[in-house]
């Protein structure tokens, strides 16, 4: 039996002599900018102060400063200004200042930067608006995996010489290196009905890696069971760059959710730990889905065995809702949102659903529901990689400690014990909107990934201001399991009015991270 350090050393050093061709660069000296930071703030805001007083400040000044035990992060910054839209692609590792792989300078055209601020969600307009399109970070947190093409902005993006494609860097930034063409297949869905102003849009921006690291699983347009062209699932090799179609599937068409989201055929493609692939689609992929439910299928990494994996029924007239459940589906032991029957205590909060939605833990056919929250906007849960913990998000008040309604980070045991709040975010103002407040007051938050093994850290993505320092944008954030050590990774400035009364705009999106492994710090 093969451990993970002996499968991922080959590709490791097949990586490296793929990249041997360009010119050797020393690696980037490792700067901490986020200690002077945090000592900065620390003789400017803390002198003179004791007690509980000086270490609520002394966390305060740790949180703005960033400093964090984590693993990889890989992230696109992108700024929109009276002269375009920029944006760079930057990779950080632990207290390592991030360094930049891809900066693009600003094209000709630019979109609309008010309003893309407005929305303080870089992790959804950047795909649409911008060249960046998936990313993901390889397992053991050494390579990032990203795809940049503006086939789908509707304006030109890449700067002159820059190629549309998918490549693969080192963390470090060194060994760029292109595997191939970008996808034909948009890794968002977006329509825009100006007679009513209907906006639905939904993203899958994400690379899942196989366990041992070689291959990424992507969407891309190729023949179907008549040859006729439909979204199929691919592997791409790291090494070779060869792409294989695994499906042949049939055209199915994209689905809209309610007044906001439009689902695309096959949906968030994954690598389950057995090496499998997990996706969702409304279609009848295998003959067991003739009433067009929204169903997980499951296949094997050569595309053989495809089937459905219907999820257990908790109650009469429950329902999986389709873009809120875990990260990672598709395994025996998972978590997800289902919608329950009932009238939720806080309706219109979510815009496009007045259902009481919960979550459950599901262990092969055992469902077990661990919220009784009764409200519209408790969602995203993701299993720790130990699997006994749930980290969701919900605009509860289950401790008479969020009592400005505002959305915040829990987590719970899979026996649907040892409830926590993990945040506290607030703000004067009730928020009405919960955990769909996209305009202040109220903000947004979603967890990704669970729990580091190594440290205990949960990554998440949210558009709250807990240190002042983001009153109208979106930031990452670093957080202990235990509540404790939050700290705002980046310092991107959001919606902002400039002394000559334009408008620019700077956020954070799409996102990869992968934990801290056994020598990699």
């Amino acid at each position: 039996m093969h451990d993970a350090r002996s499968i991922r050393l080959p590709l490791v050093a097949a990586l490296a002599v793929a990249a041997a061709g360009s010119s050797a660069v020393a690696a980037p000296r490792c700067e901490q900018s986020c200690k002077a930071e945090t000592a900065a703030c620390i003789g400017e805001r803390c002198a003179g102060l004791g007690g509980a007083a000086r270490h609520a400040c002394l966390e305060t000044c740790k949180g703005i400063g960033g400093c964090a035990r984590i693993g990889t992060l890989a992230y696109v910054v992108s700024k929109c200004t009276v002269g375009g839209f920029h944006q760079t692609l930057q990779i950080r590792r632990g207290d390592c200042d991030p360094v930049t792989v891809l900066d693009f300078p600003e094209p000709l055209a630019r979109p609309d930067c008010a309003l893309i601020g407005s929305v303080r969600f870089g992790y959804v307009s950047s795909p649409i608006v911008g060249a960046f399109q998936r990313i993901g970070t390889s397992p053991d947190g050494r390579h990032v995996v990203f795809e940049v093409t503006d086939d789908f902005s509707g304006t030109t993006l890449l700067p002159p010489g820059q190629q549309n494609g998918i490549f693969i860097v080192r963390a470090d930034g060194r060994g760029l290196r292109r595997l191939g063409p970008a996808s034909r297949d948009p890794a968002f869905r977006f329509t825009f009905d100006p007679a009513t102003g209907d906006v639905r849009a939904s993203q899958s921006p994400i690379f899942s890696f196989s366990p041992d690291g070689r291959e990424v699983v992507l969407t891309d347009l190729g023949p179907g069971p008549g040859g006729e062209e439909a979204v199929q699932l691919f592997t791409l090799d790291l090494v070779t760059g060869s792409r294989t179609q695994l499906t042949h599937l049939p055209v199915v068409a994209d689905r809209p959710v309610g007044a906001l989201v439009l689902l695309p055929a096959i949906y968030a493609p994954i690598f389950l730990p057995d090496g499998r692939i997990a996706f969702e689609s409304f279609g009848n992929l295998d003959g067991s889905n003739p009433e067009g439910s929204w169903v997980e299928f499951v296949v094997n990494r050569d595309g053989s065995g495809l089937k459905g994996v219907p999820l257990p029924v908790a109650l009469a007239g429950s329902r999986v809702i389709p873009i809120f459940g875990i990260e990672g589906g598709g395994a025996r032991r998972r978590a997800d949102v289902l919608s329950l029957p009932g009238t939720p205590v806080n309706p219109g909060a979510a815009l496009f659903r007045d259902t009481i939605v919960e979550i459950f833990f599901v262990d092969g056919k055992n469902l077990l529901q661990l919220t009784d929250f009764r409200r519209v906007d408790t969602e995203s849960p993701t299993l720790t990689p130990d699997g006994q913990h749930v980290i969701f998000r919900a605009s509860a008040d289950p401790f008479g400690t969020n009592r400005s309604g505002t959305c915040q980070l829990f987590s719970i045991n899979t026996r649907a014990t040892g409830l926590r709040q993990l945040t506290h975010f607030s703000q004067p103002e009730y928020s009405v909107a919960g955990c769909y407040a996209f305009a202040p007051p109220g903000c947004v938050i979603f967890p990704y990934g669970g729990a580091d093994p190594a440290t205990g850290t949960v990554m998440f993505y949210a558009t709250c201001d807990p240190f002042g320092t983001n009153p109208y944008g979106d930031q990452l954030f670093a957080i202990r399991v235990d509540g404790t050590e939050l700290r705002q990774l980046t310092h991107a400035r959001g919606l902002a009015t400039e002394p000559d009364g334009t408008v620019s705009t700077e956020n954070i999106g799409p996102f990869a991270y992968s934990a801290i492994v056994s020598g990699q710090h």
